[in-house]
């Protein structure tokens, strides 16, 4: 995305919901506040944020929080004199995590002319051809979990700031070796707390909303804490995240609400209807309908439909079909499929979260109130073609095929709007995602793979109610 000067200003009478607008779409996370064409001073998405938790309006006028002593060039100045200009101490402090300061450069009459990129050692670089965003820290709600603990790595390696709030339902061992990182921050807490949710938001830029009761068994124990957990605290985080213009909001929805399809032959979209056969997809399409309905020009709500994940993680799940079936392959030689005809998309669980940064990476305007199935085209297979690649990996094991299904859903997924939108492309296949299960089981991890912790509908299910 190119980024034109002219997108960058805005007059000092815009509210503080017109400057953020402009702030997301260019995704450089400043706006240079100009009146009658001279610069005043500018704004950062931060400053905006600042400003509404000490009480004013979204409608408040830009010039209550402008920064009127900025950090400026002038286009007469030369090389040398810019960086005698150019104050380290100064700088510092301000440039983000990706390693550089936006800063406006202005003519004779104050009139902004252009913007340079300065980084934090004051040299002037040259401009970068496309912007990742002005996302630094995100909070990941839900971060402890089979895909959250793998999310927060990838952040933390791409040098984003990463906050997780979770509830720790099933343990924190999937990031408690990331307490060590400056760059992570852990809060156990309940994502249905309003003060909590206040708490976690305070100086992130971006949302990723992994918190749910996951899977169709765990879903059914108690549907009151289902809704609770699935829909209701979901409208709750979105609304405050939209009151304090946290635009930047992902959402974890699933392939299951497209449940059994009428042709399980036909490659299900976006676009098409859906047919959920359980509480969880039920309460995951309220969520979307819900988030889609708040979206305005500045709240800009993505929905993520999750293929089946699989996948070796932190916080491992032995109730996910490839997971389990490659350990039932290692320790007890059988692969058991039940019925096999049913089809599912499936996703590694390292993909997945590949994802979840493509996202918050692209451009607003490309991914703000849209809906995009994640996964691959070429891994909808049928649960029996999935049962001969762990067999190719186990080939000690045998597939032992029992008629009764015991999940009717049926459903491939056509995956083309996130690879033509993001340009995203898986690196996993199944056969991978069984062979790291593999290595790992041939090193002695995971020989209690039936115990509670690695399932949620166990954990769930001996969990006292209130602790839900």
């Amino acid at each position: 995305m190119t980024v034109e000067v002219s997108s960058l200003i805005v007059d000092i009478s815009s509210s503080l919901r017109e400057t953020m607008q402009a702030i997301d779409q260019t995704g450089l996370g400043i706006a240079f506040v100009t009146e009658n064409s001279e610069l005043v001073g500018v704004v950062t998405d931060g400053d905006i944020r600042t400003g509404i938790l000490r009480g004013m309006s979204i409608d408040d006028p830009v010039e209550q929080v402008v920064n009127d002593d900025p950090i400026l060039l002038r286009n007469s100045w030369e090389d040398q004199q810019r960086r005698r200009k150019l104050r380290r101490r100064d700088i510092e402090s301000k440039v983000r995590h990706h390693g550089s300061l936006v800063v406006p450069v202005i003519d004779d009459q104050r009139r902004v002319v252009d913007f340079e990129f300065i980084s934090a050692d004051t040299e002037i670089l040259s401009r970068p051809q496309s912007y990742t965003g002005s996302v630094s820290t995100v909070l990941v709600i839900g971060g402890a979990g089979y895909i959250g603990s793998v999310l927060s790595r990838c952040l933390l390696e791409d040098g984003y700031r990463v906050r997780v709030l979770d509830k720790a339902v099933y343990g924190t061992a999937g990031i408690s070796d990331l307490r060590t990182n400056d760059r992570f921050t852990f809060i156990k807490g309940d994502m249905r707390s309003i003060e909590t949710v206040s708490e976690a938001i305070t100086g992130v830029d971006a949302v990723v909303h992994l918190g749910a009761l996951v899977g169709d068994p765990a879903s059914e124990i108690d549907p009151q804490k289902t809704l609770e957990m699935n829909y209701h605290s979901t409208r709750m985080i979105a609304n405050i995240c939209k009151y304090h213009q946290i635009n930047r909001f992902i959402f974890a929805s699933t392939c299951s609400v497209y449940g059994k399809s009428h042709d399980a032959t036909k490659l299900l979209t976006e676009e098409d209807s859906l047919n959920p056969v359980s509480l969880y997809a039920k309460t995951k399409i309220e969520s979307e309908q819900a988030l889609l309905d708040m979206a305005d020009g500045n709240f800009s709500p993505t929905v993520f439909r999750m293929a089946t994940i699989y996948g070796l993680s932190p916080r491992m799940r032995f109730d996910l079909v490839v997971n389990i079936l490659s350990a039932k392959a290692h320790f007890e030689n059988t692969i058991p499929i039940f019925g096999g005809d049913q089809y599912r998309p499936n996703v590694h669980v390292r993909d997945a979260a590949r994802a979840y940064i493509a996202a918050i990476e692209a451009p607003i305007d490309d991914v703000g109130g849209e809906i995009f199935n994640v996964g691959s085209n070429a891994q909808n297979y049928r649960i029996a073609e999935v049962g001969r690649q762990i067999a190719d990996v186990f080939p000690d094991a045998e597939i032992d095929f029992h008629r009764d299904k015991e999940d009717d859903r049926s459903y491939q997924v056509d995956f083309s709007k996130i690879h033509e939108t993001l340009g995203y492309e898986v690196e996993e296949t199944i056969q991978s995602g069984c062979w790291e299960i593999r290595d790992t089981l041939e090193v002695g991890e995971f020989a209690d793979y039936t115990t509670e912790r690695y399932s949620n509908y166990k954990t769930l299910e001996d969990a006292p109610i209130l602790d839900i």
